[in-house]
């Protein structure tokens, strides 16, 4: 079997360059003990003659099109495309809604104007794509700092955002692999991508059901249509899980050895 790996493009990996290339190494790593033949190909380069999947972390346009022509050839592509765009923030939270996932309630903001009307404290977040810069998702604690965060995303070009209640509770982090690898875990808030998790604090440990976290977790992957995923949530007071994110191929740092393995036994299945 040949595999072709594409890393993420910098721009999209914030303070996690690192870590989004060493999981791509681990994958490379294991496939290459199962007998595979690992080609990396760089950024808008076509995969080559005779290859039988692509393993990417791409979010770019450019990139996207590249892997939907090869698509057309016959290779198999791992996140699809088509999943990979649905993580663009305003299209997963419409496909969590019309699949009935819990996540906290949102307003698509264009013009300031409308967040007056709107509860505070509240989470202001870019509605296109994902998270490159420090202020594409702002904790609001106030009409004002909502007013000033979706007045800087304007100024960068970005031109609605996502008003989103804010909810009380522990972060959890989860990550999930085709129908059998899932693992969740609450983030060091000290280390973490912008430092957003020491809003909500330190975790409480407040009681949940994990079966139903998985459950969730997994009907939102299928929803957006990723295979390798990840994503936060928050458990409130009553264990309540209200997913607030879902991405496409995170970097796996918590459990890197074990997802790696994981990765490699679904591409090479």
């Amino acid at each position: 079997m040949k595999v072709a790996i594409i890393p993420r493009d910098p721009s999209h990996s914030p303070n996690m360059e690192s870590n989004d290339v060493e999981i791509l190494a681990a994958v490379a790593k294991e496939l290459e003990k199962a007998g595979a033949t690992v080609t990396w190909l760089k950024q808008g380069e076509f995969p080559g003659d005779g290859t039988d999947i692509v393993c990417h972390m791409s979010r770019t346009t450019a990139i996207l099109e590249i892997l939907e022509r090869a698509v057309q050839r016959g290779i198999t592509i791992i996140n699809s495309p088509a999943g990979v765009r649905h993580c663009s923030r305003s299209i997963f939270v419409t496909l969590l809604e019309e699949n009935g996932i819990p996540q906290p309630q949102y307003t698509v903001v264009k013009s300031a104007k409308e967040l007056e009307a709107l509860h505070y404290p509240a989470w202001i977040k870019r509605a296109d794509g994902w998270s490159c810069h420090a202020g594409d998702v702002c904790y609001a604690e106030n009409l004002t700092d909502a007013t000033v965060a979706f007045s800087n995303m304007q100024s960068r070009g970005i031109d609605a955002c996502l008003h989103c209640n804010h909810i009380k509770g522990d972060i959890i982090k989860f990550y999930g692999i085709g129908e059998k690898f899932f693992h969740y875990c609450y983030p060091d808030i000290d280390h973490t991508k912008f430092g957003l998790e020491k809003i909500n604090g330190k975790p409480q440990k407040r009681r949940f059901d994990t079966g139903r976290l998985k459950s969730i977790a997994t009907k939102a992957a299928k929803a957006v249509g990723v295979e390798i995923y990840g994503g936060d949530c928050i458990v409130d007071d009553d264990g309540g899980i209200h997913i607030i994110d879902i991405n496409d191929f995170p970097s796996f740092s918590a459990v890197r050895e074990n997802a790696a393995k994981a990765i490699a036994k679904l591409i090479m299945k």
